[in-house]
């Protein structure tokens, strides 16, 4: 029996020793499915050489994967440390396959891997999360007990600067430890919020173009460009040294999973989406985009809430006519720490949308539509989504219906939650749940099948 512990012991102390961060698995840049598969797994570990290897298991067992790549890291207080990325390669959609990580020739990391599913699909989405606190790892835990296929974040990722430290103590923690193993066995998606882009003087901010690894099909901004993330030369060379191709480009970019589009904005006001070249990208990318049955777009500014909190901080509104153009049916956003959700909504602004500014404009609104019984949308379904960890924002409005603005058809800020999507062809179902389990709101969307020209003789 003695023997036995011995060997046991053995085998589980290099596995703890292995990592600074367990493995964890990306969308990488693959945006669009295809026959085989594949996602991106990555690990943290300590500046030193060591010979890891990848291997998925197939139908006549284990298969080894390209070598792992790294790109080093070094920003203080953090040791310098090792990102690595390893390819999982020519995986079947829609199930689920097991993987393993050895170093030195040894099992030091096992788990399953959900591939991107081709048809029906639960994707799960909140921000506003990652502060380290106890309603975090809550929702953390719900999340996992719904089972989600993939999860997407909508900025604000890890409080309070973005800074890799804090990815350490409060980020990975309540997304990738063994009672709450999310991002081992599905990959999560992100996207900047203000606190994830180097605003300030941090060497260790803007870890998000480190230590996430998305699709580069946005647009091509170049670092020190105009409507590009910001980066000081000399204080976050570091970071973006890590952060390689990423470095600006990850900031936006667009994937297709199941039937849906999704097309994820930075929203910072440094962004300027009036622009020609981010302007021409979200045309380009949407009209690219009309077979799918559903078009969504993520981003971390809302366009329209009817939270006191950030409730001028509308400069996102002026792209609203581009996305009705082409027929988007839901935007999903954070910044306001509360779950809201609009009447489907169509609107004409009146002015440029500036930071701090109201943006005023002309409102058609889709009364009809309650999600029940009336499950066709005539405009766009907007819902904020940023209760999903920090403090909650002005909790008293929930009550007070008078304090909403009148397109606003739910409004849930004395609970943290997260939004559900299940979606199957042409149904969409939205369910927003709390910590508990419990749904807060619910609502259906269908579109009619598609018309078909007849077939000639």
């Amino acid at each position: 029996m003695r023997t036995l512990l011995l060997a046991l012991l053995t085998t589980l102390l290099p596995a703890q020793e292995a990592f600074l961060v367990k493995p964890y698995l990306q969308l990488g840049d693959a945006p669009r499915p295809a026959a085989q598969e594949r996602l991106e797994l990555m690990w943290h570990a300590e500046d030193r050489d060591s010979a890891w290897t990848v291997e998925v298991q197939g139908g006549r067992g284990w298969i080894l994967q390209s070598a792992p790549t790294f790109r080093r890291l070094e920003v203080p207080p953090l040791p310098a440390h090792r990102i690595y990325r390893a390819a999982l390669k020519n995986l079947k959609a829609g199930a689920r396959v097991p993987y393993r990580v050895k170093l030195n020739g040894a099992v030091v990391f096992a788990a399953e891997a959900q591939t991107r599913q081709p048809g029906a699909h639960r994707m799960i989405v909140f921000g506003d999360a990652a502060d380290g606190s106890a309603p975090q790892r809550s929702i953390a835990k719900a999340v996992l007990a719904e089972r989600p296929d993939a999860v997407l974040l909508v900025g604000d990722l890890v409080y309070g600067m973005g800074l890799a430290s804090e990815y350490r103590k409060r980020f990975f923690p309540s997304y990738n430890s063994e009672d709450l193993p999310l991002m081992r066995g599905v990959p999560f998606l992100g996207l900047p919020g203000n606190h994830d882009v180097p605003f300030r003087r941090s060497a260790e901010a803007a870890a998000y173009f480190a230590y996430w690894s998305l699709p580069l099909n946005g647009p091509g901004l170049q670092a020190g460009e105009a409507n590009a993330a910001p980066a000081v030369m000399g204080i976050h060379d570091a970071v973006v040294a890590a952060a390689g191709p990423a470095f600006p480009r990850m900031a936006s970019y667009s994937f297709d999973y199941g039937p849906v589009h999704w097309t994820v904005l930075d929203s910072n006001p440094y962004a300027d989406w009036g622009s020609p070249v981010l302007k021409a990208w979200l045309e380009a990318d949407l009209k690219a985009a009309q077979r799918a049955a559903w078009r969504i777009v993520a981003l971390h500014h809302p366009l329209f809430q009817s939270a006191r909190s950030h409730f001028d901080d509308q400069w996102m509104r002026s792209i609203s006519p581009i996305l009705e153009k082409y027929g988007v049916d839901m935007v999903l956003a954070g910044h306001v720490h509360n779950y809201q959700r609009t009447a489907p909504l169509r609107f004409r602004p009146g002015q440029v949308g500036l930071r701090g500014k109201p943006v005023a404009g002309e409102f058609t609104v889709d009364d009809a539509f309650d999600g029940k019984t009336v499950t066709r949308a005539k405009g766009i379904v907007h819902i904020v989504t940023g209760a999903g960890g920090a403090e909650l924002y002005d909790p008293w409005q929930t009550d007070i219906r008078a304090s909403w603005q009148p397109w606003t058809r739910a409004f849930i800020s004395d609970k943290h939650s997260f939004t559900v999507l299940d979606v199957d062809g042409r149904t969409l179902k939205l369910r927003q749940i709390d910590a508990e389990g419990h749904e807060l709101d619910a609502i259906t969307m269908t579109k009619p099948s598609p018309v078909r020209p007849p077939s000639g003789r």
